[in-house]
């Protein structure tokens, strides 16, 4: 056997499409390990972690859970029990995949075990929700998500049986020829923020870095990538954060928009690690929703960009623009290294510029008293002319990332 590969479904009403996982995972020389996360019914086929263990494994049991008809207790509890058991088997070497199945409550539940495992993990989801909103299920991890086409009851049909046989193929192929996620040996990993308003300033930052030795990933700052990103540096993948579009901030403090971080928290990894830390004010004047009647409504009075037809961008108020300031100046005041923020006075997007829809020189000004006010002067903090894609700009960025990065070896 190549080793195991997990399988999570309510075994109660998915049970024979699990039994027909095992059999095609075995057929690939792979041991298949069922995780039966039922909440209601016995199981159908023969689980190798009954339901009851997994609740334990959640801090509960199955009859506390029934005798609560909590169901969202339910999915948390078993959606903790599935993520416990995974990483035991993980932490022991022995799990080289998982594989969920499920309906709205599977899909919910084996979600939640997949995302207690690290990014570079490979992980498989089949699920009769996987063509609405998948952000609730897959957050800010490498889940790959596949439409089940028909539901998933009655066993393997004409149509299941291929959508499941290709599944179990899949994540085989993953562990047989996928990579683990590692830092790199020989360079220094350097992570960047970048949405489409400041894309010209993080090719800049990226093309100098590079010349100066260093490898450097790129986030999109869309609630899920900059959270990804926060993970990527609690685990020390990262060594350094050139933090230019940390615009999930914004949407964290304001509480609306479209890219809400997944988890909240932003800019506090960086922070907590004592890691280089260089930040700029791109893209925080905003907050993105999707396409035009998306908007709320007490918003749409304000100043509004359609930077396509899709994603809307809405300027936030003066108010809001000092709430972001202080939570930014308080978290930046925690950071254990070398940390500096610049703010550009011709704007913080390309339509931020003199100009443009959103250049604004009071809401600046409103935003650099409150942050004066707040930031601690351990804080390097810079405030030059230019928008944040001018090159001049970027390059006291990049040279302050640089000189940072210097100093730690």
């Amino acid at each position: 056997m190549h080793g195991t590969i997990a399988v999570i479904a309510t075994m109660d009403t998915k049970g024979l499409e699990a039994e027909f996982l095992r059999e095609k995972l075995q057929q690939g020389g792979y041991q298949a390990l069922l995780l039966d996360v039922s909440t209601y019914r016995n199981p159908v086929g023969t689980p190798d972690v009954s339901a009851d263990e997994i609740a334990e494994a959640g801090g509960s049991s199955r009859e506390e859970l029934l005798a609560g008809k909590d169901r969202e207790k339910m999915m948390a509890v078993m959606g903790a029990g599935a993520a416990e058991v995974l990483k035991r088997q993980y932490r022991h070497g022995k799990l080289k995949g998982v594989l969920g199945i499920g309906g709205n409550q599977g899909t919910a539940i084996a979600s939640i075990g997949m995302r207690a495992l690290p990014i570079g993990f490979p992980k498989y989801l089949i699920s009769t929700v996987a063509s609405g909103n998948i952000r609730p299920f897959v957050g800010a991890k490498d889940i790959a998500m596949v439409f089940s086409v028909s539901d998933l009851v009655g066993g393997p049909n004409v149509v299941t049986r291929s959508v499941l046989a290709n599944a179990a193929a899949a994540v085989m192929g993953m562990a047989d020829a996928g990579e683990s996620l590692k830092s790199p040996k020989d360079q220094k990993l350097i992570a960047i923020s970048a949405l489409g308003n400041t894309e010209e300033a993080v090719n800049h930052a990226m093309t100098r870095l590079k010349e100066a030795g260093f490898q450097v990933i790129a986030f999109h700052a869309s609630g899920a990538g900059g959270s990804a990103m926060e993970e990527l540096v609690e685990r020390g993948i990262v060594d350094g954060v050139l933090d230019l579009t940390p615009h999930e901030l914004t949407e964290e403090v304001i509480g609306q928009g479209a890219y809400v971080p997944v988890n909240s928290g932003r800019m506090e990894a960086a922070v907590r690690k004592g890691i280089p830390l260089v930040v700029a004010t791109g893209g925080m004047e905003y907050v993105c929703f999707g396409p035009r009647n998306s908007i709320p409504r007490d918003m749409l009075n304000r100043k509004i960009l359609m930077h396509n037809p899709y994603n809307a961008n809405v300027i936030i108020t003066h108010d809001e623009l000092q709430e972001v300031a202080a939570v930014l100046a308080e978290r930046l005041n925690k950071a254990g290294g070398k940390t500096a923020l610049f703010v550009p006075t011709g704007g913080w997007s390309k339509y931020g510029s003199p100009g443009g829809v959103f250049y604004d020189p009071e809401g600046l000004e409103k935003f650099l008293q409150a942050l004066r006010s707040d930031l601690d002067p351990k804080v390097r903090l810079e405030v030059p002319p230019g928008n944040i894609n001018d090159e001049g700009f970027v390059d006291l960025c990049v040279d302050a990332m640089i000189e940072f990065m210097k100093e730690e070896k």
